[in-house]
């Protein structure tokens, strides 16, 4: 009798695209983590307006790219057209990372909370073609490595007959991606979470010297305190942050203070308040 290929036995077969599809996933999830997570845990000890939104929708969303992704890959078994679903996937993280804080969490945040659809105002990114390249080219090398040893890593998981075998093969490319990901946190995140944290510890700064009037003018200076002058009777200890708008260069970032029942929008230059206003 001749001897049957165990590679394409049905069973075999089918393990090896679950085997992709959950690859790929893993490597979203990795890319979605390692982009926002930090930025989510810094934000939610900076009294931010839902500090873990960008974070769950990252994870929705590069897990469903990469599912896909790995799951077509599988499908084929060919290294060539691995590659190009990845390189698609590359610009689709690559959009993501610029798209989802600029965009779409202002979006879905917005309907979630009617009162911000007025308030929010995203920007019209002009150069939004170099800031997406800038982004592609970060992310292409990891991206694209991960995709080549895909086949050969998945392969070994199907037949290997141990749990530590089964997922070792994955932890190369999800350290690859890993990698990737912290790497674009300071493109766009770094700069929005900069204006966020300095207003609150501005705001913190004042909270805690309200029972001091002897405070330390040189400290006050440092901290910016003159940039809540105008609106320091709204200050209360209740408060959440969120970024209104910015600037091409995210050099001028506009954070909206909700303080009880008023809105505050906070001038912050080069991660610096500058002055606060009330949104009437």
């Amino acid at each position: 009798m001749p001897e049957i290929d165990l590679r394409s036995r049905p069973d075999v077969v089918r393990s090896k695209r679950l085997a992709g599809l959950i690859y790929g996933a893993v490597c979203g999830l990795a890319f979605a983590l390692a982009g926002w997570g930090w930025d989510g845990y810094i934000l939610s000890r900076s009294h931010a307006y839902l500090p873990w939104f960008n974070l769950g929708m990252a994870m929705i969303l590069g897990a469903g790219v990469g599912a896909v992704t790995g799951w077509l890959t599988a499908r084929l078994e060919n290294a060539l057209a691995g590659v190009l679903f990845w390189l698609v996937a590359t610009g689709a993280f690559a959009a993501l990372v610029i798209l989802l804080p600029l965009y779409i969490s202002p979006f879905l945040i917005s309907r979630l909370n009617p009162e911000l659809s007025t308030l929010l105002q995203p920007p019209a990114i002009q150069d939004f073609g170099l800031l997406f390249g800038v982004v592609f080219a970060w992310c292409l090398p990891f991206v694209i490595i991960a995709g080549v040893v895909q086949l050969p890593l998945t392969e070994s998981a199907v037949f290997a007959t141990s749990f530590f075998g089964k997922i070792l093969p994955f932890l190369f490319s999800v350290i690859l991606i890993v990698v990737c990901g912290t790497i674009t946190d300071s493109l766009i995140n770094a700069h929005l979470r900069e204006a966020v944290t300095s207003l609150d510890a501005t705001i913190q700064f004042v909270l805690d010297q309200a029972d001091h009037p002897q405070q330390d003018e040189a400290r006050a200076r440092a901290m910016h305190v003159s940039a809540l002058r105008g609106v320091q009777e709204y200050v209360t200890e209740s408060y959440k942050l969120i970024v209104r708008s910015h600037d091409q260069a995210f050099g001028e970032i506009h954070v909206l203070v909700r303080f009880d029942h008023q809105w505050v929008d906070c001038m912050v230059i080069h991660g610096q308040p500058a002055l606060c206003s009330e949104v009437r």
